[in-house]
């Protein structure tokens, strides 16, 4: 019963999502973007949340799906374009190396392992950068023409909007693209699969591992293998994020794997609340939101964002959602000074 009210919930919030967004800001694709970033910051939180893992090398299979998934249009397969072929060898490419990349780097533990996946982004960063003749370097990769999403017998134009129909406050639903309704069907199935994931013997495992590792492995467990594994899926998942921004824009760049985008899966998932299902999305979608709104107004948005990222981790550290959960209820009642005494004296006096 809880499953299908998950189930019924989270399909009803990604509905209506687009039509809360468009009225307030004006701009139908911002949904659509917070959805395929959201995935990025749903997979990094099982990274840092479950297993207790910061990397700072996220970038890396951001990137590189954004940029496998667009040349396996241009370059690799020009004369058979498919979506679905570009948007499978992106995840698969990228998790094949986040696999390579955490044998490599979990065996080490705090800032020595952030340090390692650090240069390991930086490592790609460059290839990327200099490989020229197939990245374009700086350049990056410009007006790709993305082909339709193929569906059986029949394609759907991913650009194309819903008919017309006026929906009052909440705008038009001609203003949704079908990209949002794949893009929230992605979404859907990641929260399904993560949720499933961290609910099984798996993540038992990785939270049993992240806060006492050595008992772990006296219970017999292997701390490395779980720690591998979810490292590789945080990678695959960052890397569909990277690969649907791809062939959501039809454009990459070199940026998309600086320090500054690992960063920013940091800030989504902190500000959301880590250890919480649906706080990337929701960190993702207000730092998305605000920067839309306020960062093309002001020039000192990244100040704003540094203070709320501050702000969270010292008066709300468990995110905006992990702060107000039942876990954080003894917190709240020491930050306001709330005994058991006293909620048993207000019951009596009601």
């Amino acid at each position: 019963m809880k499953d299908l009210r998950f189930y019924a919930l989270t399909a009803l919030g990604l509905i209506l999502f687009p039509f809360i967004i468009h009225p307030i800001y004006g701009y139908p694709g911002l949904a659509t973007e917070i959805l395929i970033l959201g995935i990025g910051a749903i997979g990094f939180n099982l990274l840092l949340g479950y297993a207790g893992l910061l990397s700072y090398g996220q970038a890396m299979f951001y990137g590189l799906g954004s940029y496998v998934a667009l040349l396996t249009i241009q370059t690799f397969f020009p004369h058979f374009p498919n979506f679905w072929l570009a948007l499978f060898l992106a995840v698969a490419f990228v998790t094949l190396v986040a696999l390579v990349v955490g044998m490599l780097t979990v065996r080490l533990y705090g800032i020595y392992f952030s340090l390692l996946t650090l240069a390991f982004a930086q490592m790609f960063f460059f290839i990327v950068f200099q490989w020229r003749s197939l990245t374009r370097g700086d350049d990056g990769l410009q007006g790709i023409t993305v082909p339709p999403l193929p569906l059986g017998f029949t394609s759907i134009d991913l650009t194309g909007t819903f008919p017309e129909l006026d929906l009052g406050p909440f705008g038009n639903l001609h203003d949704v693209h079908y990209w949002y309704l794949f893009a929230a069907i992605v979404t859907f199935l990641v929260l399904a699969f993560v949720r499933t994931l961290t609910r099984s013997q798996f993540g038992e495992v990785l939270a049993a591992i992240r806060e006492n590792e050595e008992r772990s492995t006296f219970v017999g467990f292997s701390p490395i293998r779980y720690k591998i594994a979810a490292f590789t899926i945080a990678g695959m998942l960052t890397g569909l994020s990277g690969a649907l921004k791809g062939l959501y824009e039809g454009s990459t760049a070199v940026d998309t794997l600086t320090v500054d985008t690992s960063g920013n899966f940091v800030i989504y998932t902190v500000v959301g609340g880590v250890k919480t299902l649906f706080g990337p999305l929701v960190g993702t979608g207000l730092i998305m939101y605000l920067q839309n709104v306020i960062g093309g107004k002001i020039d000192y948005w990244r100040l704003i964002e540094g203070l709320i990222f501050v702000a969270v981790i010292v008066f709300l550290p468990g995110g905006l959602l992990g702060s107000f959960g039942p876990r954080s209820r003894t917190w709240l009642q020491r930050a306001l000074r709330i005994t058991p005494q006293t909620i048993e004296a207000s019951r009596n006096v009601r």
